[in-house]
């Protein structure tokens, strides 16, 4: 057994129930606002995701220091962007700094769940909150094309605040399509389709597979090991 499998082993159980805990939370604070409170609680949020995702996943020493960094780096950014900055530069930085965290945490959490050897529960869960950060990423994407991107971002002309990114987002990962917000240039055209084709394989792929393996692995357990689980 090497090091990692043994650090694994000592921060088992995964914790990713409290990381898609905090992920919904910070779902329903941006659709409630769009404040500068809201946004500081929403990063901190998304850094204490990061922290449990690395103590869930036990990465490797180089993306841990790595992942220090980010903590760090990204916690002064936001913080000093909210503060000193003008209304829409601040919500520019603190869209790339969010990008980076939770590029990092969805790094984190996929490195645990492509090498797990057995589906639980809490890995389902860990799927389900990359699933989340996916559609939560693009978000900050799509801000930040709004923020550089000179003109309006919607066609509508729908101010490209952090509720209407997020709702733009989720409905591009499921695919639902309403129509009643589309982004006017090419960059928001194109990462909105790569969005769509990442939620898609995502489901097709990772989600669908550990549910599969998880009733697979239900069906196969007999009843006198359920009798000696009980015991």
């Amino acid at each position: 057994m090497t090091a990692r499998d043994r650090m694994r082993l000592r921060t088992e159980p995964d914790h990713f129930g409290l990381v898609l805990l905090l992920l919904v939370t910070t779902y329903v604070l941006f659709v409630l606002g769009d404040g500068v409170v809201v946004r500081l609680a929403v990063g901190a949020m998304y850094l204490v995701a990061l922290v449990i995702a690395v103590r869930a996943s036990a990465p490797g020493p180089r993306l841990r220091r790595f992942v220090q960094v980010v903590v760090v780096g990204a916690a002064v950014a936001i913080v000093v962007a909210e503060v000193a900055l003008p209304r829409e530069a601040a919500a520019g930085v603190t869209d790339c700094a969010l990008a980076v965290v939770l590029i990092s945490t969805l790094v984190c959490i996929l490195d645990r769940l492509l090498v797990a050897r057995e589906v639980t529960l809490r890995l389902i869960a860990g799927a389900l909150s990359a699933y989340l950060i996916v559609g939560m990423m693009f978000a900050n994407f799509f801000g930040i094309i709004a923020w550089l991107q000179p003109g309006p971002f919607f066609v509508s002309d729908q101010a490209p605040d952090a509720e209407a990114l997020q709702y733009f987002s989720f409905v591009t990962l499921t695919t639902l399509g309403y129509g009643d917000l589309t982004a006017t240039g090419n960059a928001g055209r194109g990462l909105a389709a790569l969005e769509a084709l990442v939620g898609q394989v995502f489901l097709a792929t990772l989600i669908a597979r550990m549910v599969s393996s998880f009733r697979r692995k239900e069906r196969d357990v007999t009843p006198s090991e359920e009798a000696e689980d009980r015991t």
